[in-house]
């Protein structure tokens, strides 16, 4: 039987449903009001002992201020009092040739360098294609002037600041090596960054990733299609030192050899675990993969090796990992500059955790020297941990066409 309820009771049962909703609608709020007000309260301290500092240092400091280095420091300072080594302030020049690097392209003299201990440059690396590639600029040369001035008199960073800018400016630099003086002609150019590299052995295909950049994806899809057109029975995938919290081409690699899965989770900083990397194409590379890593092997490199050991029964040779499961992301800030902050823990779908201990290769291999990488010459290679997973690789591919059989 159907009971009707007065107008009166109606009225009365919606006043308390406002009431109640009121209050812990003003319970809510009020929460809020106070952590922000804390805050507020917090950085109200901060910045008036900081204003108080700033007073007192140029009312009585002796030296002269650099404006510059000044907030530098300060923005630099306050990310070292997180306490976290791997968020940092980034002034807008250094930040500069960190975009180059992220996106693959720089412009760029061809060579890498760095400050000698007599105070001159010494090229540490040559890029591939560069005009410093063509020239015949070595490793261990030593740059003592650029466009006749002298690197001891303007300063080795501000002669290293030159080898970069403007594209298509000549440089004319003069190198010490052997005891012999050499003048050089180099042009600014843009260069690609080579981060993933491969080759053929008989069976095997060979692919090297070096680091992760907005290109890396795209490279390492050549490099596959190589292999593949080779008729490569086995894939082996070198990522030791390899790392970076890029996930663009980290996706890009594992989206051509998983199935369908949810390859990597991420842990935020409010706690709440999201899924980071979905594979949800049917087509992939169905081969038997090796992977090489050794303690170098960190963040995206590890998030690698542990999707491919969960989801496409990867087996790994070399040391552990480092365990470095931190990502980070870059923000931009208005002036050119940017902060690189930490903001989330990272790891496989399928269970694989690389958080402070990193990942037991499958066949420990230590390399007590090390050896100089040549893909021309794997055949003869004296690469110990590449050795090994040659053989098991070998063995794995046996094992297909005996299963097969």
């Amino acid at each position: 039987m159907n009971k009707k309820i007065s107008l009166g009771v109606c009225i009365s049962l919606i006043a308390v449903a406002c009431a109640v909703t009121f209050v812990l609608t003003m319970s809510l709020s009020l929460d809020v009001y106070n952590q922000r007000i804390a805050g507020v309260d917090q950085r109200g301290v901060i910045n008036a002992k900081l204003q108080n500092i700033d007073s007192y240092v140029r009312n009585s400091f002796f030296g002269a201020i650099d404006e510059e280095r000044l907030v530098n420091g300060i923005m630099s300072g306050y990310m070292a009092g997180l306490g976290d080594s791997k968020s940092r302030y980034i002034p807008d020049a250094e930040f500069y040739e960190l975009q180059q690097h992220t996106r693959g392209r720089i412009i760029t003299a061809g060579i890498q360098v760095v400050r000698n201990e007599n105070g001159y440059i010494r090229v540490t690396g040559v890029y591939e294609g560069s005009s410093a590639e063509l020239q015949g600029i070595e490793v261990d040369d030593i740059i003592t002037s650029i466009n006749n001035m002298q690197v001891l008199e303007i300063g080795a960073e501000s002669a290293i600041r030159m080898l970069s800018g403007e594209e298509g400016v000549r440089l004319v630099i003069t190198i010490q090596r052997d005891g012999e003086e050499r003048r050089f002609t180099l042009s600014r150019q843009d260069v690609e960054l080579i981060t993933v590299k491969s080759a053929q052995h008989g069976d095997f295909g060979f692919i090297k990733i070096s680091a992760f950049a907005e290109n890396t994806g795209e490279q390492f899809e050549a490099a596959l299609g190589e292999v593949l057109a080779n008729n490569a029975k086995g894939l082996i995938i070198d990522l030791r030192g390899t790392s970076g919290s890029l996930i663009t081409p980290q996706r890009q690699i594992l989206d051509r050899l998983l199935p369908r899965c949810t390859a990597a989770v991420a842990q935020l900083g409010n706690g709440s675990v999201n899924n980071l990397i979905e594979i949800t194409s049917e087509s992939f590379v169905n081969l038997p993969v090796t992977i090489i890593t050794d303690g170098n092997t960190a963040e995206g490199g590890e998030l690698l090796a542990a999707a491919l050991k969960d989801f496409a029964g990867a087996q790994l040779v070399g040391t552990v990992t480092k365990g470095d499961a931190m990502f980070t992301n870059t923000q931009t800030l208005g002036d050119g500059s940017a902060v690189i902050l930490s903001i989330m823990k990272v790891r496989s779908g399928g269970g694989t955790s690389f958080d402070g201990e990193g990942i037991r290769p499958d066949f420990l291999v230590e390399m007590t020297t090390p050896v100089e990488m040549d893909l021309y010459n794997l055949e003869n290679t004296r690469d110990l941990q590449i050795r090994k997973a040659f053989e098991v690789t070998e063995a794995r591919i046996q094992g297909t066409v005996n299963n097969e059989q």
